[in-house]
């Protein structure tokens, strides 16, 4: 086919860097170490989640179920531990909650009891899991930790922790390959982040789409970080343990791979493809397609596909049929993980259309890391990156 010829001349033999599950079973025989991935959901309880109380079970179930699925393909290379703790203030009970404590993944049933009620101890929360986790773990060096923490409001009743003390323990843990991901929504999302010394932030907004959208880029995350890991796992005979630390350490500051595309593009790396809007007769004379053309290979007369560094979808035919395109986009780089596809405010100039016309046609790419959309088109779909 014309896009696979494309892809060779572009790319030669370049695969993904996902290991599939042939590959990873040829390799099961030598093997001799598994990462022991433990991870940890912080879910806040509080009463101002009363309202995205169904969305928020699902979502803890989807990414459940992406642990599984971990655990199923990198059986060889990888081991998976839950912990899931909630947090609210509530009269004969306890203020944090270890819901799940430290399963194998495959023991782990759905998750089911959330009645959010009461005020924020997130620190206290946060503080305890973190230390119990660690205590358990500090002395193997093939465990670490993917923490994951999901509030919807500013701290406001802890008792046993303070920031500054919570800094320092999230920054020791940092040094020892802990990944940090903190997914907020209703108060100054990034100031507390920054507070807390953690690198990797999601703003959600405080609805329905807000929260679905948001599990859907946390799975994405988590699927390309178990996959880095299996790719190291699979090379640990000739890895250091020091090498190990050190590449944990620079993974997790990206966990939430750059996804944000650029306002102006003017270069790009060899596996970035632009993504622009284009007619079906291929005329790209105006805006991003004559961008396009002059420089990331744009052909004249092709008005969709892949052609040179570049992507186009026709965007004049109708919302219907560029919904199609979409699709068919969408499909693409799905299965094209190596390469990595910046998107345009494609639609939205010459064609006419609105942010909120076109934005919601990408919420597929949501789960794929390797699609970037622009900043407007993510805050249409309910979610604010930081980077």
């Amino acid at each position: 086919m014309k896009k696979t010829n494309i892809l060779g001349k572009l790319f030669g033999n370049s695969t993904a860097t996902c290991t599939d599950a042939s590959s990873t079973n040829e390799k099961s025989t030598t093997i001799k170490k598994k990462a022991r991935i433990h991870n940890l959901i912080i879910v806040d309880e509080s009463g101002s989640m009363s309202h995205l109380k169904e969305e928020t079970i699902s979502g803890i179930n989807e990414t459940i179920n992406t642990i599984r699925e971990a655990q199923k393909s990198f059986e060889s290379t990888q081991l998976h531990m839950l912990t899931l703790v909630t947090f609210d203030t509530r009269v004969n009970d306890e203020n944090v909650r270890t819901v799940i404590d430290n399963k194998p993944i495959s023991k782990v049933k759905d998750f089911e009891k959330y009645n959010p009620s009461g005020c924020t101890p997130l620190y206290d929360a946060m503080g305890q899991s973190l230390t119990a986790l660690h205590n358990r773990i500090k002395d193997d060096k093939d465990a670490t930790a993917v923490v994951t923490i999901l509030t919807d409001g500013m701290e406001n009743s802890s008792t046993e922790w303070r920031a500054d003390a919570l800094q320092r323990l999230i920054e020791k843990l940092k040094e020892e390959g802990w990944t940090f991901a903190y997914m907020g929504s209703a108060h100054n999302v990034k100031e507390v982040s920054d507070l807390l010394s953690i690198d990797n932030v999601v703003e959600f907004k405080h609805d329905e789409r807000g929260v679905k959208s948001l599990w859907k880029r946390q799975k994405a995350s988590q699927q390309s970080y178990y996959r880095f890991m299996n790719d190291m796992y699979s090379n640990s005979e000739s890895m250091t343990d020091e090498d190990a630390l050190e590449m944990k350490r620079n993974y997790a500051k990206r966990f939430y791979g750059h996804r944000v595309t650029p306002h102006m593009i003017n270069e790009m790396e060899e596996n970035e493809i632009f993504v622009f809007g284009s007619n079906a007769n291929g005329w790209h004379d105006g805006g991003a397609a004559a961008q396009a053309m002059k420089r990331f290979g744009a052909i004249r007369g092709q008005g969709e596909g892949l052609q040179g560094h570049s992507y186009a979808i026709p965007t004049m035919e109708g919302l219907s049929a560029m919904s199609e395109a979409v699709e068919r986009f969408t499909e693409f780089a799905a299965q094209h993980p190596q390469l990595r596809f910046l998107v345009t405010r494609i639609g939205c100039g010459i064609a006419g259309y609105q942010v909120g016309d076109v934005a919601p046609l990408f919420r597929d790419c949501i789960e794929l890391e390797n699609v970037a959309l622009p900043a407007d088109f993510w805050h249409e779909l309910g979610l604010t990156m930081y980077y």
